[in-house]
């Protein structure tokens, strides 16, 4: 409002359609008429409505879950526009809705609508039912791409400082045991060599054990024989390790020798003995004389 060569400004916060006032500005008053107008509101920017997808198969089961305020007072589910009826097949539990042995025609677009002192919200869920099943090879690509992405570790020593002591040597009858503890994805296999070459159970008497399980080998009542470089092999497709034992039977296991009764004492060499001696008796023959002569 222009009043002489001066703006003024009136701030009405509650204004009927019909009202009039009397104002004064500086000395002078005046009534003013004031006519409400009811214009259209500002259009407010629509918000990017965001859906959930969820599909599943025939007979599956399926659940909705719906974001809560804290100050929720009420909830209301939709499909497709039309309130949700509940059934045998679906259960409403405030904000979840539970679709049991889901059908083609549960397929649709399900609203979750909720108020609230501090607003209201609209959350959407869509929703497909298809017995389309994706075809063998299809499962068998996503199951290679997927296990090679999970697959991809080479083998490797998961407790190597128990692998530093490389010569073993033991006495003969003895229990020997080496072991390899690795691990890799997919899990490595092993295998043993004996100074290089491959190593069979009936290459040595008694034969041995291989526990997968601890990684290990184990030899019972070891010989002589047995001596040699022991080579653990760990390997899967993306990769091989390795490492030798070397083992070495110190010489056969004897017990102390107890002579058996009856049998002479053994004494030390330094000591002397005496026996008594019978009297000697000569006897025998010789020639004299030309002659034969016995004495």
């Amino acid at each position: 409002m222009l009043h002489g060569n001066a703006w003024l400004s009136l701030i009405c916060p509650e204004l009927r359609a019909a009202s009039a006032a009397l104002f004064s500005f500086g000395s002078t008053p005046f009534l003013l008429f004031f006519s409400s107008l009811s214009p259209n509101p500002p259009a407010v920017p629509k918000a990017k409505m965001e859906v959930e997808s969820y599909s599943a198969h025939p007979g599956e089961l399926l659940q909705l879950r719906c974001r809560l305020r804290d100050d929720v007072q009420s909830i209301n589910w939709v499909r497709d526009g039309v309130q949700l009826p509940e059934n045998n097949r679906t259960r409403i539990t405030g904000d979840e809705v539970e679709l049991r042995d889901v059908v083609p025609e549960d397929s649709g677009l399900y609203a979750c609508m909720t108020n609230s002192p501090s607003g209201s919200d609209t959350t959407y869920f869509s929703v497909n039912i298809s017995d389309a099943l994706p075809s063998a090879e299809d499962d068998d690509d996503e199951d290679d791409s997927s296990s090679e992405e999970k697959e991809a570790i080479a083998p490797y020593w998961t407790y190597p400082e128990k692998m530093e002591k490389k010569l073993h040597a033991v006495p003969a009858a003895k229990t020997v045991k080496f072991k390899c503890p690795s691990s890799g994805t997919p899990n490595p296999t092993l295998r043993w060599l004996k100074n290089g070459k491959e190593f069979k159970p009936d290459h040595r008497i008694g034969g041995y054990k291989v526990r997968q399980a601890t990684w290990s080998i184990i030899m019972d009542s070891v010989v002589p024989s047995d001596k040699g470089n022991y080579t653990c092999i760990v390997e899967n497709k993306y990769g091989s390790i390795n490492h030798t034992y070397q083992l070495d039977v110190v010489g056969e296991r004897r017990l102390p020798w107890r002579p058996q009764r009856g049998f002479p004492k053994v004494f030390p060499e330094e000591k002397a003995h005496t026996c008594p001696a019978a009297p000697l008796i000569p006897t025998g023959s010789a020639y004299r004389d030309g002659g034969l002569a016995s004495f």
